[in-house]
């Protein structure tokens, strides 16, 4: 019985030790705002806003799509910028249309181009729509 209870003590912290690194995965994986994104430049986030405007350079090289969250260009919150012409497979519709004026959350690695923030969107599976 005495070795049981001498077990029993070590439980709390085994449950915290196996516990913890789901917890943390949690944390990670809440939402920002939009206008919060440019303070997780260089981290993978969740981005939540409105896309206001969307432009499609269909004859530059790589296809990009632009999609301006929050603010119309040249004032967006952030861009989220699609490689069209590379990833077009990933998508069963068309971005530039589809998402504008849409309450999205993407998820991906915020960076800054130009001193603008940016995420890189690669496949529809990294947008989802808001209610």
């Amino acid at each position: 019985m005495k070795k049981i209870k001498n077990r029993m003590k070590y439980l709390p912290s085994l449950y915290f030790l196996l516990l913890s690194p789901l917890y943390l995965n949690a944390q990670s994986e809440q939402a920002i705002e939009v206008k919060e994104a440019y303070k997780y430049v260089g981290e993978t986030k969740i981005v939540c806003g409105r896309i206001v405007s969307t432009k499609y350079l269909k004859r530059a090289s790589g296809g990009p799509i632009f999609l301006n969250f929050g603010r119309d260009y040249p004032n967006q919150q952030m861009t989220g910028l699609i490689w069209f012409g590379r990833f077009s497979e990933y998508f069963t519709y068309k971005p530039e249309k589809f998402l504008k004026r849409k309450n999205v959350c993407v998820k991906g690695y915020i960076s800054q181009h130009e001193g603008k923030t940016q995420m890189e969107i690669r496949t529809e599976k990294q947008i989802k729509l808001r209610e």
